[in-house]
């Protein structure tokens, strides 16, 4: 993306579906570096069905290689594939091929993202996201319409993008030779990929960077995130008070972790915005498309643009001369207090904070404020470890038995993930009924279609055939997207419904905010972003229900009894969670153990009191006693007579003083 303020460098804010009329003269635009080795990557791919392209950021990969091969004649009458890592990725990819070629996004250049697409017959390359290539891998096994497949920012490692490439790669070796690989990074070694893709070619482009003089800065005294941030938009701003050419004009790109950060961030800037005539302006992926349109459209004041990583790698953003990186990020990381992935708060890499300095010299000179010192800088990773080796696998070992592999154990991965990780993810497909004998279950195959964890596909089979699940849609993605409520509430006293279940009193909360559309629920102020976007993946995980790609009977309207309703779902959630199941170790108490022997005490707020059986659906910490926040009651007639035993133990009585068998 290279966008400016003339009409023949246009930005993403021009983008929009229908704005660009269909008359629009074709729109050559500037020259970027990669246009001078588009000769050669073209000459490499006529004799080779593979191709690593090594490109810095800037250098125009993303926007010119997809036109270069459908002009070419390479793709034949077939569909040019590019996978993006985000959807503001691959939104404004589209956006920009078709803008350079006159046209409507949707027409020979579309896209097709999470919740939203902008496709036609007419579409020829179309940019996605990991979820809609491995789905249609799933639907095609052997991608019989398409005849190239890119991989963009593949550096970035994402467990879905090993995953789909590998998988195209075997299709590839497998029903069609005659499929291309194109893989493009900007920072990754290109020899070990090239290697695994069978010895083929690799070509590399110059980018276009000015300099970028680096500062470091360490505070003295401890200071949050946030109050670094605004700290060193201010230094940047004094900088360029005093002179310094590299900070002189320009917008100002503020790297944080997250959108609790960047919101913190913006509060504590209003007053230096006020009086230095600034423009604040979030950018993070949860935006809707017209939010981050405005952001990277044009402004008539200095931007101050407070980004998380979607703005490291995935989009240009132009005008911005100054960076200030808090050398923050969010990770996926495998979360063993829920049985999910969850994203954790990480220092980035080496690599990472290059490709933020970079963003500062895309236009002329910059500046680069670390908000770290050097000594620190050489203590951090030089690059990031792929995700598969940080992440629970269960998800890509699911989609490939249910794609036929006999052994995913074998599978070619580019890297091999751990072994260990490996046989978990297969002991809880075995556990939630998915897998059995190596081969997918019915159940494992509904289980595939949804686009979320295995643990919660498995709830929503269980939820539906009960009859709820329109309501466990939302609550699937209560569990799995960030969470909606900003601060603990008062106190559970404030319900106006109550269950036996701190899941589903979050869920209640929850519910009759959506209902209201304001006010403060029992567990604290609801984000609004955050609300937006569970209620997009309900929405989405609701319509594999009613359009049966989840093989569910059409049986999604709750009990007219809502405790009935809460029950199905409560039993629903051991079916996801049949590992996480506590029993009490005294009547009336808060310790427990766990299903394999684990200690846990239940949290002072639980509305789990009496119940001897509970579900441990998150737990804080690790060690023998470790606090579990939100559980749920679970009935023994709920267990499979086949997991239960009945076992003596001793253990020491507190009232009592003595070791008692029980």
């Amino acid at each position: 993306m290279n966008s400016g303020t003339g009409p023949a460098n246009a930005g993403p804010f021009l983008l929009r579906l229908g704005q660009i009329p269909e008359t629009s003269l074709l729109q050559p635009v500037i020259s970027l570096p990669v246009d001078s080795i588009i000769p050669d990557l073209l000459s490499a791919l006529q004799q080779s069905n593979c191709l690593v392209l090594k490109a810095p950021a800037g250098a125009g990969k993303t926007t010119r290689v997809p036109p270069a091969l459908l002009q070419s004649g390479l793709a034949g009458s077939g569909q040019i594939v590019m996978l993006e890592p985000r959807r503001l990725a691959a939104r404004t990819a589209a956006a920009r091929m078709a803008f350079e070629h006159g046209q409507k996004v949707g027409q020979q250049f579309g896209f097709r993202v999470r919740f939203e697409e902008a496709v036609s017959r007419e579409t020829r390359v179309l940019a996605v996201t990991e979820g809609v290539l491995l789905r249609r891998l799933q639907d095609d096994p052997f991608l019989d319409d398409v005849t190239i497949v890119v991989f963009d920012e593949f550096h970035e490692r994402r467990l879905d993008s090993d995953l789909a490439l590998a998988m195209v790669r075997r299709v590839q070796q497998t029903v069609r030779p005659d499929l291309r690989i194109v893989v493009m990074s900007a920072t990754l070694d290109p020899e070990p990929i090239a290697r695994w893709l069978g010895d083929c070619p690799v070509v590399r482009s110059e980018g276009r960077l000015f300099p970028v003089r680096i500062s470091w800065f360490s505070p003295q005294q401890r200071q949050s995130i946030p109050e670094l941030a605004a700290v060193g938009v201010e230094r940047v701003l004094q900088s360029a008070a005093n002179g310094s050419e590299s900070a002189q004009d320009g917008d100002i790109l503020v790297f944080l972790p997250g959108v609790g950060e960047i919101h913190r961030t913006a509060q504590l800037l209003e007053r230096l915005a006020a009086s230095r005539n600034l423009a604040v302006l979030p950018l993070f992926g949860e935006m809707t498309s017209d939010e981050q349109d405005r952001v990277l459209g044009p402004c008539d004041r200095r931007r101050v643009i407070l980004a998380t990583n979607v703005a490291e790698t995935s989009i240009t953003i132009d005008g911005v001369t100054a960076v200030v990186d808090t050398g923050f990020a969010k990770q996926m990381l495998f979360d063993a207090d829920s049985g999910l992935d969850r994203l954790e708060l990480v220092p980035i890499s080496q690599a990472s904070a290059d490709q933020r300095a970079g963003r500062a010299g895309r236009t002329a000179p910059g500046l680069c404020l670390r908000l770290w010192d050097e000594a620190a800088h050489r203590r951090r990773p030089a690059a990031d470890p792929a995700e598969l080796q940080r992440v629970d696998l269960s998800s890509a070992v699911l989609r490939l038995i249910a794609w036929g592999e006999a052994d995913p154990q074998a599978f070619p991965w580019f890297e091999s993930p751990p072994q260990s990780s490996l046989e978990h993810a297969l002991r809880l497909l075995e556990l939630l009924g998915a897998v059995e004998a190596g081969v997918a279950t019915d159940v494992g195959q509904r289980m595939v279609r949804f686009p979320t964890a295995p643990r919660l596909a498995r709830m929503l089979i269980e939820a539906a055939t009960g009859g709820v699940g329109e309501r466990a849609c939302l609550l699937a993605a209560m569990l799995s997207e960030r969470d909606p409520f900003l601060r603990s509430g008062p106190g559970r006293t404030t319900l106006l419904r109550q269950s036996r279940s701190d899941v589903i009193d979050r869920l209640h909360a929850l519910e009759d905010w959506y209902a209201e559309g304001r006010g403060e629920t029992a567990f604290g102020e609801v984000n609004r972003a955050a609300s937006r976007t569970i209620a997009a993946a309900a929405k989405q995980l609701y319509r594999v229900l009613r359009e049966g790609r989840g093989g569910m009977p059409d049986r999604t309207v709750g009990p007219p009894d809502e405790l009935q309703s809460d029950e199905v779902l409560l039993r629903s959630l051991v079916a996801g969670f049949p590992d996480r199941v506590a029993r009490r170790r005294e009547t009336g108490g808060d310790k427990a153990l766990m299903v394999g022997g684990r200690g846990v005490k239940l949290g002072p707020r639980s509305a789990v009191r009496t119940a001897p059986l509970f579900l441990c659906v998150d737990i804080d910490g690790a060690g023998s006693d470790a606090e579990v926040r939100q559980a749920s009651e679970v009935l023994r007639s709920w267990l499979p007579a086949t997991g239960l035993r009945d076992s003596s133990e001793l253990f020491f009585h507190p009232s009592q003083k003595q070791v008692v068998a029980r």
